[in-house]
């Protein structure tokens, strides 16, 4: 029996439909009831500061824990209560039931653009400055230590690049918006790494079954397709129209505040989060893995269940 957490996310929602057609039997944590029928579920709500419910890891030899605050205009204090806190509860109570292994969906915006490798320990680099991702950077530090004085229990931690599928989501659904109607392709500007959704369904599924991850001899894995995107790039594989060059940087910009101001953003958001640089590389091999897609294939409509 696995566990799993976040299942209404956008990452829960494809583990959940995945385990539920392998026929893998899974049970559900959260606020609300899922709304596939005949899985099993039971509340548990991160935010409050109670211990999980009594039962919650009766059977389970896996807790996949997705959920988590990913709103980027949410508190600091919120992400330290859900993200950090929550976290620490839920490992904490899972390693005192005897489950052997607990699988962390961290993310890739903890390893600095300039770090020589993207699967150190967390406290080998510095904080990073964003609050999302400086609460999940403190998330796996709680984890370490969780898990250290837990010897019975196993510990991977994965840190996926910016998930994409046919059915995109935050600032990638914004772009393939904005290229429906914009004659132009985005400037070559930021860079970041990237995973498909199946792709990264199917590395958790094996993690959790035991050919991935920890039990394979590897407790941190950076999940990514091994492309490295620019705003470019990603417009380009986004459009569905042919475009006519490439807009300038100053409208841009000028786009940005506009729509950081019907957003009710800081001015400079949107255009700081385009133009950022991420840790962009050759990842490191994964035991039992590797990346099918890219976004380009993704969004080219392949068959069926390719992305």
């Amino acid at each position: 029996m696995l566990l799993l957490t976040g299942a209404t996310g956008y990452l829960g929602a494809g583990l959940c439909a995945a385990m539920t057609d392998r026929d893998i039997p899974v049970r559900l944590a959260g606020r609300s009831a899922p709304a596939e029928a005949g899985v099993e579920w039971m509340h548990y709500d991160m935010s409050v500061p109670d211990d999980p419910p009594e039962g919650l890891f009766a059977n389970v030899s896996c807790v996949i824990h997705s959920a988590g605050l990913a709103h980027r205009r949410a508190r600091e204090g919120d992400y330290q209560c859900v993200n950090v806190e929550g976290t620490g509860r839920l490992a904490a109570a899972a390693a005192a039931a005897g489950v052997p292994h607990f699988i962390y969906l961290s993310s890739l915006n903890v390893v600095p653009a300039d770090a020589c490798t993207p699967d150190a320990e967390a406290d080998a680099y510095s904080e990073p400055q964003e609050l999302y991702a400086a609460s999940k950077w403190r998330a796996e530090q709680v984890l370490q230590e969780v898990f250290l004085g837990a010897p019975g229990s196993a510990l991977t931690v994965v840190r996926p690049g910016l998930i994409y599928d046919e059915a995109l989501t935050a600032n990638l659904r914004l772009v393939d918006l904005l290229m429906r109607y914009w004659p132009a392709l985005l400037p070559a500007i930021g860079r970041r790494s990237m995973v498909a959704r199946p792709d990264l369904v199917e590395l958790i599924i094996s993690c959790a079954q035991g050919t991935s991850g920890a039990p394979a001899g590897r407790a941190i894995l950076a999940a990514i397709d091994g492309e490295c995107y620019d705003a470019e790039k990603i417009s380009r594989a986004l459009s569905t129209r042919p475009k006519r060059g490439v807009t300038p940087q100053w409208l841009c910009k000028l786009g940005g505040r506009l729509l950081d101001w019907r957003q009710g953003n800081v001015g400079g958001t949107t255009w700081r989060g385009l133009s950022a640089n991420q840790w962009c590389g050759t990842p490191p091999e994964i035991e039992g893995w590797q990346a099918r897609l890219t976004l380009t294939a993704c969004r080219a409509q392949k068959p069926p269940g390719s992305c």
